[in-house]
């Protein structure tokens, strides 16, 4: 057995994967579904695993070229019984000990470490309020966006507070750097002090599900705060038809599944499931770091869930992620001579803030 301390803690898991080879994880992998390789598959990188702890396989650029291109979505995992996502970090977490990681991901890693942010600020959104909104590095990059959420908050009786914010550091544990994750927690910590011990409103999945899970704080998304409190509202009914987009990390990992379809439906939307939805919905091509290292996989990716949304019939998608509408947009743009039309990607809080007012 090779020495490897992080992914041998995961041994019995990648046994049984390895003894059972069910392929339930594999059948919808979204990157599967483009490479059509089971290397690509969760099957295949559990073989992956096995074959470093049996010294079969030595850490190589190939082989992270592999685990990079994972969207740690977590479809594979709400499939099976297994902890896979845990055991992918790791096995990157080894791989970047041996020497092997993306120069990509160094440097993102590298850039949220020394500036504390994934994503330049042109400006430091601040908003004085009493409920604490944490933004996160995109919504950070989109004034915009921010005062059309800050407006439907403001709509429902909430006084959103935006302070002083660092990256949350979600990418730098997720490609592989568990040390830097810890320093990252520190800061942030430091940073964003005054407001730990109480419910946090939080915009981005990402974030939430990081804050959530890896910080164990009351991080709560605004969604479900509005949610909670549609029914006391006037709202303007909107004559569409639509299908949602579950982002990873707010449905499969958060649970927030009904929520966004009540708001829909509250503002006399037609909802109209794809294929994958809910706990199974399928990645939109951005998780994972995947942009980073292949941005054209990623648009593959991508370009199937407008597949998906045009197989039932309708035009338009309504998400609520600031990865997942852009690279939704990119997918649909190159979508639209094949289907013979433009699929819509929109911002549910586009659609509250209409219907609110």
């Amino acid at each position: 057995m090779a020495d490897y301390p992080i992914l041998q803690e995961f041994t019995e898991e990648i046994y049984t994967c390895n003894r059972t080879r069910c392929g339930f994880c594999s059948v919808e992998c979204p990157v599967f579904r483009v490479r059509r390789l089971e290397t690509y598959a969760s099957r295949g990188r559990m073989l992956a695993a096995r074959g470093l702890l049996e010294g079969v396989l030595e850490p190589s650029a190939e082989l992270q070229e592999v685990m990079d291109e994972c969207l740690m979505c977590g479809y594979c995992q709400a499939r099976c019984a297994l902890h896979n996502m845990d055991i992918f970090a790791s096995v990157r977490q080894e791989l970047r000990t041996a020497g092997y990681s993306s120069p990509k991901h160094e440097r993102t890693a590298t850039k949220i470490l020394e500036e504390g942010t994934l994503f330049d600020r042109p400006k430091p959104i601040r908003r004085v309020g009493t409920t604490p909104l944490y933004l996160g590095c995109a919504y950070q990059t989109k004034p915009h966006e921010v005062q059309t959420i800050v407006s439907v908050l403001e709509k429902v009786g909430i006084d959103p507070l935006i302070s002083d914010e660092v990256c949350c550091s979600y990418i730098v544990g997720a490609v592989g750097f568990a040390d830097e994750f810890e320093s990252a927690q520190a800061r942030f910590r430091q940073i964003y002090g005054p407001h730990l011990d109480g419910a946090i409103l939080t915009v981005c999945p990402t974030c939430t599900a990081t804050l959530h899970d890896e910080y164990n704080l009351a991080a709560k998304h605004a969604l479900v705060a509005v949610a909670e409190r549609l029914a006391d509202m006037d709202l303007k009914p909107l004559d569409m038809r639509v299908t949602y987009h579950d982002p990873c990390h707010l449905g499969r990992m958060l649970g927030v599944i009904e929520e966004p379809r009540q708001i829909l439906r509250a503002l006399g939307i037609e909802v109209v499931e794809m294929e994958h939805h809910g706990t199974f919905s399928t990645c939109c091509g951005g998780g994972g770091g995947l942009l980073d290292v292949d941005r054209n996989l990623a648009i593959e990716v991508s370009k199937n869930r407008i597949r998906d949304a045009a197989a039932v019939g309708v035009d338009t998608i309504v998400t609520a992620c600031p990865t997942c509408q852009p690279t939704l947009l990119r997918g649909a743009g190159r979508m639209a001579n094949e289907l013979g039309h433009f699929v819509d990607v929109l911002d549910l809080w586009e659609l509250l803030d209409k219907a609110l007012d």
